[in-house]
């Protein structure tokens, strides 16, 4: 590799890992999201009275109060994903096969790989939802189960891209993911059977452990990123590898041969060909190849280390030229995402706050307190003979009059202050903002509903969800379109 490309290798790196900066508030926001989605609601920075930063968790139990959750996002985000998998959207599932373009009488193995993808499908819309974000790497490579068509989830924590508008994503120059790889993935996959080659690699990695970037300026959880990770630094034990997809604009040769009734774009290599071709052609008295200088854009993939060394790279091999990823942001407004999980933390926090104050309201309240004078206790019976009689049924307590007073039992009835109100408001606002009601959630409808008019209100119900899920239907075609591209390459 010559200075030139070795200059252009570290500014693609520079590129991505800028374009991998600028995702970090999106990082941030996902795993919030993901805390909450799954059960860990109480962990949202707070300022104690001291004025020192804690969490909400803890400055409830400072206060004497019992952090509680009830999670209502993990409830709606089951809902979405499994009224997808029944198909009432519209969207193909495994019991229709054929809309994936699969014989009825397919292999096993296709029919294994088939019910895979949509498992796949179903944890991304679980992604999907949480942050927003639905990304999916497609690869022909030969794994342990043979060579095909690979589909690979691609988490956002390791995903960067270009500032974006478009939703379609028409709009992107840069894309790619960052790889954690063994040292004998490393070795398969870029030494080219070159022993020599293999034992560079291993050197290379070797120096690489612990070092600083290329940069200087990334650590393991540097503050760009919030605490969450590293884009030059791989977990211990892997081999951080970074695949940078760029579209470039490259000169070509737009060649028409007539003996063969051809035309193609040719790049350098087969332009010396061609012109061996057209002399020896020449000297037969042969029709030559005519050839036409051109530019064109195409999307070129480096895979490159940390320290700027290019392990391995090619252009696009996809019909078409496009890059192997399938990207949706949902939804996409000025660059910017804001996932349905996103809509409903107000409400589940606001949940979370009136359930506690309940249960505290209940813990303080007297609930069978005996008040009894002890004038009025005997001599000969203790105060916890009084106790255990009291709770006996048909116990006998002997006292004796003291003024008039007499023993009796303090119920008093917990004055929530409108707190039971709240909570159904915050609820029925729970579903009215996230468009997930009751009749979507399959809840039984009451005695007085017909089952006509119980369809009904699940089809409308649905409507505040269709959008998200065609969204992800798209996502999912364009997918399929691009693993068509790459199996008829």
């Amino acid at each position: 590799m010559n200075e030139n490309d070795k200059s252009r290798a570290r500014l693609v790196l520079e590129a991505a890992h800028n374009a991998w900066v600028r995702l970090a508030p999106m990082r941030a926001r996902r795993r919030r999201y993901l805390r909450y989605t799954y059960g860990d609601q109480w962990s949202d920075p707070a300022k104690g009275r001291d004025g020192e930063i804690t969490t909400e968790g803890e400055l409830a139990t400072v206060g004497g109060r019992k952090p509680l959750t009830n999670n209502l996002i993990r409830r709606l985000v089951k809902t979405v994903v499994g009224r997808y998998r029944m198909g009432s959207d519209g969207n193909r599932t495994v019991e229709d096969a054929g809309t994936r373009g699969i014989d009825d009488d397919m292999a096993g193995e296709e029919w294994k790989r088939l019910n895979e993808l949509d498992e796949l499908d179903a944890r991304t819309l679980e992604e999907f939802l949480i942050s927003g974000v639905a990304v999916h790497h497609l690869s022909r490579e030969r794994r342990v189960r043979g060579e095909s068509v690979w589909v690979d989830a691609v988490s956002p924590d390791d995903f960067f891209v270009n500032a974006i508008r478009d939703p379609r994503c028409h709009d992107m120059e840069l894309v790619g993911r960052l790889l954690d790889l063994s040292m004998g993935e490393i070795v398969m996959r870029f030494a080219r059977g070159d022993r020599a080659r293999a034992v560079e690699l291993r050197r290379l990695y070797a120096s690489l452990q612990g070092a600083s970037s290329v940069f200087g300026a990334d650590t393991i959880g540097n503050s760009a990123d919030g605490g969450g990770g590293s884009f030059f630094h791989a977990p211990a034990g892997r081999c951080r590898v970074v695949e940078v997809w760029t579209l470039e604009c490259v000169e070509r040769w737009r060649c028409h041969d007539p003996l063969s009734a051809t035309l193609r774009l040719i790049d350098n290599r087969e332009r010396d060909k061609v012109e061996k071709m057209n002399r020896s052609r020449r000297k037969e008295g042969l029709p030559v190849a005519d050839m036409r200088w051109e530019t064109c854009v195409i999307w070129h993939c480096r895979m490159i280390a940390p320290d700027g060394t290019v392990l391995d790279e090619y252009d696009s091999p996809l019909r078409g030229g496009a890059p192997p990823f399938a990207v949706k942001f949902y939804p996409l407004v000025d660059g910017d995402v804001h996932s349905l999980v996103e809509d409903v933390l107000d409400q589940q926090r606001y949940v979370n706050i009136l359930i506690t104050m309940m249960d505290r309201m209940m813990e303080t309240a007297a609930k069978g307190v005996l008040l009894f004078p002890i004038g009025c206790k005997p001599d000969h019976i203790t105060w916890r003979d009084i106790a255990n009689r009291w709770a006996d049924p048909g116990g006998i307590v002997p006292f004796k009059p003291f003024m008039g007073a007499e023993p009796h039992q303090v119920v008093t009835p917990m004055a929530d202050i409108g707190a039971r109100d709240m909570l159904k408001t915050q609820i029925e606002l729970f579903e009215d903002v996230s468009g997930v009601s009751a009749a979507l959630m399959g809840k039984a409808a009451g005695a007085g509903v017909g089952v006509e008019r119980y369809e009904s209100e699940v089809r409308n119900a649905a409507v505040a969800v269709l959008d998200l899920l065609r969204t992800f239907s798209h996502f999912t075609k364009t997918r399929d379109t691009l693993a068509g591209c790459l199996g008829d390459k």
